[in-house]
């Protein structure tokens, strides 16, 4: 606790001691027992922040409770798993400490404690909402208006027959259609068994028409490298504005991932 406070007096801006308010004495409770410490109380740096006239004591940071960590985390353990009384008794049975642990303060550590979780807990759940955001379009960005610009992914997949004996196997063409840009959502997908390349336009165009398409824009398509996929872009209709198609071969992966 010395060694913190000696810490948090050096200003971190001009790396000056900062001035001393007072010293009082502070007792923190351990699962050792009570031990009465020196708390010192820092003034805030004159040349750093002028006209504030502001103190503030180091071992509240690291003590706010004026208890250590593993005393406020053994306190919530036995109030969450029996009553606050009960928990109190085996405080003041087992451990060196004072009887001042009362069902009182048990009730409030636990308390202070499920909220800190609580607090943990929303704060990951906002990190990984704010991930999710992130990912809901993990296409290439595409320079320009976002809202002329389409991307189709698309990839094969082999279906085998469930009869070993069997012989037969199925080859089917899965691809999602969507605009391009980060933020935007995942677009339609589309499944087709056939693997000519009509059938592959036509299913690829209505699933843009249905995201927007009009017949102008710049179109992507996006796909392993497969000698049926690559010649989709060929076979999409070409007019005199546009569209403008583009392929971009990727290795592995499938349109969902």
């Amino acid at each position: 606790m010395n060694a913190y406070a000696l810490f948090r007096r050096v200003c971190p801006d001009c790396h000056t001691f900062r001035p001393v308010k007072d010293y009082t004495a502070r007792r923190i409770r351990t699962v050792f027992g009570t031990v009465k410490v020196r708390n010192p109380r820092w003034m805030l740096c004159g040349d750093c922040h002028p006209g504030m006239v502001v103190a503030f004591a180091p071992l509240k940071e690291i003590c706010p409770d004026r208890a250590t960590p593993e005393l406020i985390e053994l306190t919530a353990r036995l109030g969450s798993m029996m009553p606050y009384r009960q928990a109190a008794r085996v405080l003041t049975e087992f451990l060196p400490i004072e009887p001042t642990e009362t069902h009182a303060t048990v009730r409030k550590r636990a308390i202070r404690i499920g909220e800190r979780l609580d607090e943990q807990v929303a704060e990951e759940e906002r990190r990984a909402r704010a991930q999710a955001d992130d990912r809901r379009q993990p296409e290439m960005e595409l320079p320009g208006d976002r809202r002329k610009e389409f991307i189709i992914s698309i990839d094969t997949a082999h279906v085998r027959s469930a009869d070993p004996n069997a012989a037969r196997n199925f080859e089917l063409v899965v691809a999602r259609c969507g605009r391009g840009g980060r933020g935007e959502p995942g677009g339609r997908y589309f499944v087709t068994s056939s693997t000519d390349q009509t059938a592959i336009r036509d299913r690829a165009l209505h699933a843009l028409q249905q995201e927007g398409y009009c017949g102008f824009g710049d179109v992507t398509v996006i796909s392993d490298g497969a000698e049926i996929l690559k010649r989709l872009p060929r076979a999409m209709p070409r007019c005199r504005n546009g569209p403008a198609f583009a392929s971009i071969a990727r290795l592995g992966g499938c349109p969902s991932e």
